[in-house]
């Protein structure tokens, strides 16, 4: 685990509720747009995950706001959520999911699972972080399970990581670490692994490339 992320951990630990009232306003700003980006969400999930067994067992890095978990359980799927800081804990549990505390980089899996999803987590991870989660995600799936995943794409930023606070949604009145991947450093992280890429695309953005995003199979 990073200095970087640990720093950062710490501070969502501080400030996980104002990242919650901040997300609920942004939504409020533009419905339409919060509602279009849901159901975009919701359905890639659905697509990503139907190829798993009836029930199958699902692990879910970073649940913040439970809102992914809840609906990943309600396609019948039988949810574990996570998060390491205690106000996103209380969140989730607060949406009836299953939740536990967990810190993906130093805690380990108690058991396999079909799919592990970890959505908008690997923004604060270094590259030997990145490289420690596929690594174990890869050893705690079943066989044929998948492991889905985004990183904020370099190509729409000027730097290759840097402390920010950001405006709006993000805004917590305090720098976290953000880090960028291209394209390349994440398939050729990837390649270190026997996982396979399953898809891959890019959205987000005023270019639709803000975001890499990976589904990756056992």
């Amino acid at each position: 685990m990073s200095i970087e992320n640990k720093k950062t951990l710490d501070v969502y630990q501080d400030t996980a509720h104002l990242y919650l009232e901040n997300t609920i306003e942004h939504d409020r700003l533009d419905p339409e747009k919060a509602k279009k980006k849901r159901e975009a969400l919701d359905e890639f999930i659905r697509i990503s995950f139907s190829s798993l067994p009836e029930n199958a067992k699902v692990f879910e890095i970073g649940s913040a706001d439970g809102v992914n978990a809840k609906y990943i359980e309600s396609l019948g799927y039988d949810v574990t959520a996570s998060d390491i800081a205690d106000d996103f804990i209380k969140a989730t549990r607060s949406q009836g999911v299953k939740t536990i505390k967990f810190n993906a980089l130093e805690d380990d899996f108690v058991e396999k699972y079909f799919a592990i999803f970890c959505w908008r987590v690997f923004v604060h991870f270094t590259e030997e972080d990145a490289k420690k989660l596929i690594s174990k995600a890869y050893q705690n799936l079943e066989e044929n399970g998948i492991f889905v995943f985004n990183a904020i794409n370099r190509e729409a930023k000027e730097v290759d990581s840097e402390w920010v606070d950001f405006p709006g949604e993000y805004h917590m009145g305090v720098e976290r670490y953000y880090n960028y991947f291209t394209q390349d450093k994440l398939d050729e992280i990837i390649g270190q692994t026997p996982f396979q890429i399953q898809s891959f695309h890019k959205e987000g953005g005023k270019e639709k490339n803000k975001w890499l995003v990976y589904v990756l199979k056992k």
